[in-house]
């Protein structure tokens, strides 16, 4: 059986695209950020919280929103993506996360990132953090984002969280929940049009 030119080039073009490693997605989670001084903590590799510091902070990729997510410290090991010397830059989706991309170096804080300036987080407005982290001291790197919704007034959110789970695979924001990326929808129906093709010869 022939195929359609029509559905040949989709089929070409899913079996041409480079292979991704796969994303680790939380799923919607809304892990509240209370309006409290410890607010609360996420380790990003495991899903772990707490509502106080963690033992292993030092050592694992924990960041911790508090005050409804007005201020945000972080671990050595989680690194989020910054504009000018520590204020953690609010993502638009579509961003790619990657090794050129602007990480903090190491532990901090960030309370400037608040407001409805340009890559700010306005409050109660769902937005992103981009995010290089290591699992272990001295482990390999791995990029992600979280989807946040931030307050100045009552506690704030963690939507959800997501990653690449090869060491320094690029990730874009909202790559799961939004549209497909190209080579997943043509791999998708390339395996539907396989189908047909099997079905109509028997």
């Amino acid at each position: 059986m022939k195929l359609p030119v029509l559905f040949a080039l989709p089929l070409l073009l899913a079996v041409s695209a480079p292979l991704r490693a796969s994303i680790d997605y939380s799923g919607i989670q809304n892990v509240a950020i209370p309006l409290t001084l410890d607010g609360v903590y996420l380790r990003i590799d495991t899903g772990a919280t707490s509502l106080t510091q963690p033992a292993d902070f030092n050592t694992a990729p924990w960041v911790n929103p508090f005050f409804g997510g007005v201020g945000i410290a972080n671990s050595p090991l989680f690194r989020p993506i910054i504009t000018g010397t520590d204020r953690i830059l609010n993502l638009a989706p579509g961003t790619l996360i990657d090794s050129s991309s602007n990480f903090l170096s190491g532990p901090g804080g960030s309370s400037t990132h608040v407001g409805f300036g340009a890559g700010q987080f306005a409050p109660e407005t769902p937005g992103y953090i981009g995010v290089a982290f290591q699992s272990s001291v001295g482990g390999p790197e791995y990029y992600g984002w979280l989807h946040v919704a931030l307050d100045n007034d009552s506690a704030g959110r963690i939507i959800s969280w997501a990653y690449e789970t090869a060491p320094g695979a690029s990730i874009r924001v909202a790559a799961i929940g939004a549209v497909p990326e190209p080579g997943t929808a043509f791999a998708g129906l390339a395996m539907g049009l396989v189908a047909l093709a099997r079905r109509r010869r028997q």
